[in-house]
């Protein structure tokens, strides 16, 4: 993800206004990891999430509360209740679809996602 990461930079520092609006947030396992393979991004604010789930889930809902001003996005508790009950449900579906856990691409995921929102909630999502 480094090369991603600095393109972004790269687009909101040198790019036009519409990329200099552009905000991140940068998270990673452990504080100052980045610094072994990619020394360039110093001087960002980097967020540790410790591997957790739940510190994940907690920092990337208050940034996106901040950055979008909305005042509809549930709270953490809620989020990581709902990310809980997917993630006891997965097996399950990966089994319906004869997919081993440790099989699961990018799509099936977002394919597990959808449908299991769509279960949960029943609201039609487009795919």
């Amino acid at each position: 993800m480094p090369l991603e990461l600095g393109l972004f930079l790269g687009a909101k520092r040198y790019g036009d206004a519409e990329q200099k609006k552009k905000i991140v947030l940068i998270l990673d396992r452990e504080k100052y990891r980045y610094q072994k393979f990619i020394s360039d991004i110093s001087g960002q604010d980097i967020r540790s999430h410790g591997g957790a789930a739940e510190s994940l889930i907690r920092q990337v809902r208050d940034w996106l509360s901040d950055a979008s001003q909305k005042k509809t996005i549930p709270g953490a508790k809620s989020i990581t209740g709902r990310y809980s009950h997917f993630s006891r449900d997965l097996p399950g579906m990966c089994a319906d679809e004869d997919i081993a856990i440790d099989e699961i691409t990018y799509n099936n995921y977002s394919y597990f996602i959808t449908e299991w929102l769509r279960k949960v909630s029943g609201v039609y999502l487009s795919r």
